[in-house]
């Protein structure tokens, strides 16, 4: 889990995460400047936490990729110890029934499990999601999910993921699914800092037509259901963009 200067949401975030008892935490201090370790290390007390806490400062730029983002996620997976993964970010309160599913990933095909999320305060969003992923239940993903790192590593382009814009985590769903099997879940997992600025819609376009190569027909759907337009603005520049070199 990355964090920068989540002291606020992290006293509803860690909570949820400690009382899953997981055998390693690994959090990834991105340049914090507020109390975010100390919260964290106190919480880890107070709570009784008896895994693996890691806490890991990180300050460089990491010029080789384009989105920072995407190598700090990483840094997290690469240290982790375990075959199973949930990685999510500070502004999310877990269910604590997400450790139910990390057995899926044993004798299975599944690779990757992905939660449903509640915005708070709930908006209209979160009701289209809850009815397009139960008619379209391939459609279905967010930020929060569990992964095989093995699968992960099998399967992601380390070269590609340093190029990408945005939607790190579609990234890797995506690369999973090329092989495996995934699926969509939904708990009571609340998400309390929903983004809908038109810079996030942009590059959530962007991300959709590099990225996840979705149809111009899904996007243009999309749009509408979450009335979003300058995602279709950001999809239709990037295919634009993209005709241009080939052509």
């Amino acid at each position: 889990m990355p964090v920068h200067n989540e002291e606020d949401n992290l006293l509803y975030c860690l909570p949820s995460l400690f009382s899953l008892e997981p055998e390693q935490i690994i959090i990834i201090l991105d340049r914090c400047s507020d109390r975010s370790r100390d919260l964290i290390e106190a919480s880890s007390r107070r709570l009784g936490y008896k895994g693996e806490l890691t806490l890991v400062d990180v300050g460089e730029d990491f010029p080789n990729w384009k989105y920072r983002v995407a190598r700090i996620f990483r840094m997290g997976f690469e240290l982790a110890k375990n075959d199973s993964i949930l990685t999510m970010a500070a502004d999310i309160v877990l269910d604590p029934r997400v450790s139910d599913y990390v057995s899926t990933f044993q004798g299975s095909d599944v690779k990757l499990v992905s939660f449903g999320l509640k915005y708070y305060p709930v908006d209209l969003t979160y009701f289209v999601k809850r009815i397009v992923t139960l008619i379209f239940p391939a459609r279905g993903f967010s930020g929060v999910f569990l992964f095989s790192k093995r699968a992960w590593m099998e399967t992601e382009d380390e070269e590609a993921v340093k190029r990408i814009p945005k939607a790190q985590d579609s990234f890797l769903s995506n690369s999973i699914k090329k092989r495996y099997t995934t699926k969509h879940v939904w708990l009571n997992i609340v998400h309390l800092r929903h983004r809908k600025d038109a810079k996030d819609q942009y590059l959530r376009g962007v991300a959709a037509a590099r990225i996840s190569s979705k149809s111009l027909p899904a996007v243009f759907i999309s749009s509408i259901l979450y009335l979003s337009p300058f995602m279709l603005k950001g999809y239709l520049n990037e295919r634009e963009k993209t005709q241009r070199k080939l052509g």
